[in-house]
């Protein structure tokens, strides 16, 4: 396995060392998946769709051997083994968010691409702007694992649970990347439902302040896609 110093910018910079740590293709992206939890190897696959399993092994290992990924194994009858972000790999939550806010004022940005869980997830807590209009708490049915998520004037809150679930005023039933076309990408939520992509059961006005809490930033000026 390639060392990190064999990568290094030999910069003294805190953020050259950072990019040393996390700048490698992918590297970010595992981090971003691991962020609501462990994952099996085969689940980091299916989320991080294009990757290939040799690339994320080495970058597993490398994030492993940096103190950001952990690997365990869990205890019979499961006994797979996990990959779950140490404590400091999970400080990096704060940079993706800030990351990806950025990244959305880009006139480069490609709407429609598909997009995991997470990426979902956190795409809404960066996009999250508070509405005067008392808030909203959904519960996300998502193939690849529930979410309630909730707005208020204090901020966005991502829960995960049966107790979570008991706070739901409605449902959203689809695909991470429905909901993301629908937020972000310009597809009515009426398109979605009339072709059966999306089903929205419960309360439809705590359900349309969710579809109004994240506006796009204007794009940056002086760029043409």
């Amino acid at each position: 396995m390639r060392t990190e110093k064999s990568r290094s910018y030999h910069d003294g910079c805190a953020t050259a060392h950072a990019l040393d740590l996390i700048g490698e293709r992918w590297a970010l992206l595992v981090v971003r998946e691991l962020l609501f939890g462990p994952k099996r190897f085969t689940d980091l696959r299916t989320d991080l769709r294009t990757i290939s399993p040799n690339v994320l092994t080495q970058r597993l290992e490398a994030l492993e051997a940096t103190g950001i990924v952990r690997r365990r194994k869990l205890p019979p009858p499961a006994a797979s083994w996990i990959y779950e972000l140490t404590e400091w790999g999970s400080e990096l939550e704060d940079t993706i968010v800030t990351l990806g806010k950025w990244a959305a004022r880009s006139p480069f940005l490609e709407q429609g691409l598909p997009i995991s869980r997470a990426g979902l997830l956190l795409a809404m807590r960066a996009m999250y702007r508070p509405q005067d209009d008392g808030g909203f708490c959904i519960c996300l049915d998502m193939p690849d694992g529930t979410a309630v998520v909730s707005g208020t004037a204090e901020g966005f809150d991502i829960q995960f649970g049966d107790e979570a679930l008991k706070s739901a005023q409605a449902m959203f039933s689809g695909t991470s990347s429905v909901l993301d076309s629908i937020l972000f990408g310009g597809v009515s939520v009426e398109a979605a439902l009339k072709a059966g992509d999306a089903r929205i059961t419960g309360d439809m006005s705590a359900m349309a302040k969710l579809l109004r809490a994240f506006p796009m930033p204007p794009a940056a000026t002086g760029l043409a896609p």
